[in-house]
């Protein structure tokens, strides 16, 4: 179907064509166009392109680069493939900023992009810019045709000859201007970036390198050189070997994109970091036609990953040393609390000695957390799953908690079915660390509740505890590593340094499960955490946070 006929006595609202599979970015590209244009969105590009057979082509389309199904970058081609519409402004919308994704949209036909998120204003003038200028070449192509076909009925066949023989010169002049165009944006995109661009060609086997990258190349005195010459030069020994293969292997192999990552020497002759990447076109018999790479400066990231990695390592180095020179002492500590108990001891001296229990247990606690905290920043828990009875698990955990701290009421009620497979040891690390932290922060003169529930989809712990609600600024943050309670509590000599419920959490994640917390004054808090029967074949490590 051709283009709508052009009336220029009566300016009209441009017909806009959107391609956009996200509602709220076509909602904000709407909003900024609906002012000056009439918009028509498509969420999927095959239904865009079937309009185009049954409906009259808009004065612009604008396709986002990425969208399930046909991307932008395919409809662009089928655009510029169609006869009726290959003259027709294309504007691409893209997220990717990098220099070789501008050149792969501006290289698919696209005669403009715009950057997310854009501005409303920008996206407004571009949209309008293109659509004027689509119109005028409308007119003017019009007119041209007027004037040749009253050119034909005037002249001789002579004349007639001589007229298209000019015709044809005006579109290949033309053409070079359009390919000019398509050269300057190019240029402009390859200054904008601080990536070096280069071209290869494959018949010179020479690199042309672009005005970026100034920092890496230094002012060449000649942008063309020889690519063996130049990665010789330029490239670390010990990385070049590698380099020209993979190169080789991209080319020869018929593939598409090549990457790689070496030493390069700058032009002040200190080695840098640096990622390589080309994009390799070819034609329908898979040969080469263009190669054009971008060479990116990565020293400064390389450095902070390697001293990232050395922290880490000094890290683990350090919580072993905490884990096998404190525990030691510890156990030794508490296994000497435990003799003096069974002696005869006044009222005072039993007093120091459950002190000194306590403060142990406390300790031992703290290490485990700070050894759990370790190994899942280094790689996620590790479970050990075994059929097991859950109200079974939860009262055992209840139980031991009640004989570390006498005096408070704790109690524990089950329903339904507990049957199921799960990591016994950490279960029981979850219900201690949810005590505890009712424990530290809840009524001391009000018992805790803690119920085991069994459900049709899995099972379902809750520990409640009356007091102070948490701070709504503190519940989002609740599970985060190092978080401890209300601020008002925080110079309890009890208190824990702040990884009892990351540690929950993680371990309720590992086993394919949820936790959540509920807090307010009337009702207080409750931590609920859901678990599957099953835990996943291979559970998901977790960052923390």
């Amino acid at each position: 179907m051709s283009p709508a006929p052009l009336n220029t006595s009566t300016p009209r609202a441009p017909r806009v064509w959107l391609l956009e599979d996200s509602p709220t970015e076509a909602l904000a590209a709407r909003s900024a166009l609906a002012p000056v244009c009439d918009v028509t969105v498509f969420s999927d590009g095959a239904v865009l392109v079937e309009a185009l057979s049954i409906q009259t082509p808009p004065d612009v389309f604008i396709l986002d680069r990425e969208t399930p199904g046909l991307t932008g970058l395919e409809v662009c081609a089928f655009v510029r493939g169609n006869a009726a519409t290959a003259m027709l402004p294309v504007l691409l919308l893209t997220s990717h900023q990098r220099a070789e994704d501008v050149i792969e949209g501006l290289g698919a036909g696209a005669n403009d992009y715009v950057f997310k998120p854009f501005r409303s204003s920008e996206l407004a003038a571009r949209v309008l810019g293109l659509a004027h200028w689509s119109w005028r070449q409308r007119e003017q192509e019009a007119l041209s045709n007027a004037a040749l076909n009253t050119t034909r009925r005037s002249l001789s066949d002579e004349q007639a000859r001589r007229t298209l023989a000019e015709s044809a010169l005006a579109e290949v002049r033309a053409a070079e201007s359009r390919a000019w165009n398509s050269d300057q944006r190019f240029r402009l995109a390859a200054r904008a970036t601080q990536d070096a661009i280069w071209e290869w060609d494959s018949q010179t086997d020479t690199l042309e390198w672009s005005s970026g990258g100034r920092d890496l190349l230094g002012t060449l005195e000649n942008p063309r050189v020889s690519r063996q010459d130049w990665w010789h030069e330029r490239i670390h020994p010990d990385d070049l070997a590698t380099v020209r293969r993979s190169f080789r292997d991209a080319i020869a192999g018929g593939e598409n994109l090549w990457r790689s990552s070496h030493r390069f020497l700058d032009a002040r002759g200190t080695w840098r970091d640096v990622e390589d990447q080309a994009l390799i076109v070819r034609d329908g018999a898979g040969a080469v036609v263009q190669v054009v790479g971008a060479l990116r400066d990565v020293t400064a990231r390389k450095q902070l990953e390697r001293e990232s990695h050395q922290n880490a390592d000094f890290e683990r180095q350090l919580i072993g040393i905490v884990s096998h020179d404190l525990r030691t002492p510890l156990s030794a500590v508490l296994l000497s609390a435990s003799l003096l108990e069974r002696t005869s001891l006044d009222e005072a001296q039993e007093k120091r000695v459950r002190r000194i229990r306590a403060s142990a247990e406390r300790a031992v606690r703290m290490i485990r957390d700070l050894l759990d905290f370790t190994v899942v920043r280094h790689g996620g828990l590790t479970l050990h799953p075994q059929d097991a009875d859950f109200h079974a698990l939860v009262d055992a955990a209840v139980e031991e908690v009640r004989s570390q701290a006498p005096g408070r009421v704790l109690l524990h009620s089950w329903t339904g079915d507990g049957a199921g497979t799960w990591d016994a040891d950490r279960l029981a690390q979850v219900v201690s660390n949810l005590l505890g932290n009712a424990l530290a922060y809840g009524d001391p003169a009000a018992p805790i509740q803690v119920v085991s529930r069994g459900e049709a989809d899995g099972v379902v712990l809750e520990v409640h505890n009356a007091g102070a609600p948490i701070p709504e600024d503190l519940l989002p943050r609740l599970f985060a590593p190092l978080e401890r309670g209300t601020p008002h509590r925080e110079n309890r000599a009890d208190r824990s340094i702040g990884l009892g419920l990351f540690i929950v959490r993680q371990v309720v994640q590992a086993h394919g499960g949820t936790v959540s917390v509920t807090s307010t004054a009337e009702a207080g808090t409750t931590l609920t955490v859901r678990l599957p029967r099953q835990p996943p074949a291979s559970p998901p490590a977790k960052p923390p946070g």
